[in-house]
């Protein structure tokens, strides 16, 4: 992720700051330019965009504890174009990849077309430092052109002294996870932040929080508590961790790994473990439970909205998976074994002793990695492909995989990337 600003003097904006911004722009994406246009009034394309780039500095500086903090929110920077035409450029941060996608846009006034372009995928360390360039590039202009103290460069003090305290960062993206400003936190506010933290630390608390905005928070961190006051045979799986990492060694990381694909793999790597052959089917959550140490009576935890399980620990290599009890119906059934697995894949996955949730969030790191392995887990690809060709519907396959039918189908989508995550 690239930019250059060639900047214009004597520029007629009224006001000071976007004034002394304005440049003809560029950015690249995975090194294609996608600030290239085409002007629809007369064909004419252009390698560059005119456009005061102050608001976009003041907007990034203002968004960045959300967009490093919440795992669900997408940013667009057009939002912050001020009237300048500008491709719709857009940001999101999963807890270990940062994505940065074009789209296509068209303008009616002025008549202009963006195309869409790639997507370029950098880890944290990386978007960061590019954004920081971007945002000092054009508070250096302000400086060299003798304005100060405007909402940009005041913001992005204060994040800069943020970012060099951690615990005070930690507090910063936990704010922005619950989609506030962390300099203009209530009281109440703050004190969940802090009472989440008691329970939860870096990745899993970034992703609580996100996941607990839409809910009652606190309702939740209670149920936290409660579930790991139950007696230890209700939720301990005293074989999970030693399955866990023997599966993470024979079915390492890989460089660049997306979520999704070391979820892929290390489903693959569990069933091998366990020694399960492609058409062992695992019917319910107690089953599965069993293979993995539990005792007979092992069970689900009260319901509570916001959450599907929790994925907790004591002392020593015993795993606790505290199951919220979904309902009594056959559907309900099914998506507390796919949750169940997906806490279960929370452990291959990241095999290290610590608290995590396992909660609605589409697009953060742990949590797609829990629904993939959850998904190959229970509906073995080649298992579905075989039940597919041999003329199965998605309705069929999946009440013999004991799985959803959006589960089928979206294995059968994602077929060309699991063999290629697997291979």
């Amino acid at each position: 992720m690239r930019f250059l600003a060639e900047w214009l003097e004597n520029a007629q904006n009224a006001a000071p700051e976007e004034r002394a911004t304005v440049a003809n722009f560029r950015m690249w994406l995975s090194e294609q330019n996608v600030t290239m246009n085409l002007r629809e009034r007369d064909n004419t394309s252009n390698e560059s965009i005119l456009i005061s780039l102050y608001s976009l500095a003041e907007g990034l500086a203002h968004d960045w504890w959300s967009l490093f903090g919440n795992r669900e929110r997408v940013i667009s920077l057009i939002k912050h174009r001020t009237g300048f035409a500008m491709p719709d450029i857009r940001f999101r941060f999963d807890g270990a990849a940062f994505e940065a996608t074009a789209f296509q846009k068209t303008y009616q006034n002025p008549p202009i077309r963006f195309w869409a372009g790639p997507t370029e995928i950098l880890d944290r360390e990386q978007a960061e430092q590019s954004l920081s360039d971007f945002i000092e590039l054009i508070l250096a202009k302000l400086d060299a052109s003798g304005i100060r103290n405007t909402s940009a460069q005041l913001r992005w003090a204060r994040v800069q002294t943020s970012r060099a305290d951690s615990q005070e960062s930690s507090f910063c993206e936990s704010a922005g996870a619950l989609g506030i400003d962390p300099y203009e936190i209530k009281d109440s506010d703050a004190a969940l932040i802090e009472n989440a933290s008691e329970l939860f630390s870096q990745e899993p608390l970034a992703e609580f929080l996100s996941g607990a905005k839409d809910y009652s928070a606190d309702t939740l961190l209670k149920w936290v508590r409660a579930a790991e006051r139950r007696p230890k045979y209700k939720s301990c799986l005293s074989d999970l961790m030693t399955i866990a990492r023997r599966t993470a060694r024979s079915f390492p990381e890989r460089v660049g790994d997306q979520s999704w694909a070391l979820g892929y793999r290390r489903a693959r790597g569990m069933r091998q473990a366990l020694d399960l052959k492609q058409t062992d089917r695992i019917r319910t959550d107690k089953n599965l439970a069993r293979k993995l140490g539990a005792a007979v009576n092992f069970e689900a935890a009260p319901r509570v909205d916001g959450i599907r399980a929790l994925r907790s620990y004591k002392t020593g290599d015993d795993v606790f998976i505290h199951l919220r009890d979904h309902g009594k119906s056959p559907q309900a059934r099914v998506v507390q074994l796919f949750s169940f697995a997906r806490a279960v894949g929370d452990v291959a996955c990241f095999p290290t002793a610590e608290r995590s949730p396992i909660n609605e969030l589409h697009s953060a790191y742990r949590q797609s990695a829990g629904r993939a392995f959850a998904a190959e887990f229970l509906a073995p690809i080649d298992e579905v492909r075989s039940m597919h060709n041999d003329g199965h519907d998605p309705m069929t396959i999946a009440d013999e995989l004991s799985v959803s039918t959006a589960v089928v189908d979206r294995q059968l989508e994602n077929a060309h990337r699991i063999d290629s995550a697997c291979a």
